[in-house]
């Protein structure tokens, strides 16, 4: 780990050293880019035809991988992206490790109406809610490291075993990430 990485964030403080969104916003451009290459390919070449196919709904992923289609912010063209999804209060819940940079959080930006969830054998268009008050999202927050302790583990270093929700300042990730919350239409 390079020196100046150690200035900007403190080992107790979240995003931790190694975590997703660490990785994507206290790196070197070059390893971002590299990191970000890999899962396109992937997502391209395995997850999309696996899931549109069905093999991985019948392996199980669909209780935490979707597969969200968008209307593309640029060119105007269908996209799909597989992403990491949580159910709170039966909403679906997805946080944005790259926070407003990630292309598919621009697609729902410009594109709102246009967004089609599939996950497991469901499909149906969403409404989008961005979450942007901060007690709201610390609360989201809360409720992932508690329920979902090893993914909040890979997203931003949270520890299970050792942190206590209590004594972790949130507010510092806040800025770092988004959390979007798709609500099904009704028919």
């Amino acid at each position: 780990m390079a020196q100046n990485d150690k200035k900007k964030i403190k080992t107790g403080d979240l995003p931790r050293p190694g975590s997703v969104i660490y990785n994507f916003h206290f790196r070197d451009e070059f390893s971002k880019k590299k990191k970000l290459r890999r899962w396109q390919k992937l997502n391209k070449y395995f997850m999309i035809p696996l899931y549109r196919l069905g093999v991985l709904p019948l392996l199980g992923f669909g209780w935490a991988i979707l597969i969200l289609t968008t209307i593309g912010w640029k060119d105007g063209k269908k996209r799909r992206t597989p992403l990491e999804y949580r159910r709170f209060e039966d909403v679906i819940t997805i946080f944005s490790a790259m926070g407003e940079k990630s292309g598919w959080v621009k697609n729902l930006h410009a594109n709102p109406e246009d967004v089609v969830v599939r996950h497991g054998f469901h499909r149906y268009k969403c409404h989008v809610e961005f979450i942007t008050e901060k007690n709201q999202k610390i609360s989201l927050m809360k409720c992932y490291v508690s329920e979902f302790g090893k993914s909040a583990k890979i997203l931003f270093g949270w520890n299970p075993k050792e942190d206590n929700q209590e004594e972790i300042d949130f507010s510092k990730l806040l800025g770092l990430l988004s959390i979007i919350q798709l609500h099904r239409n009704p028919k």
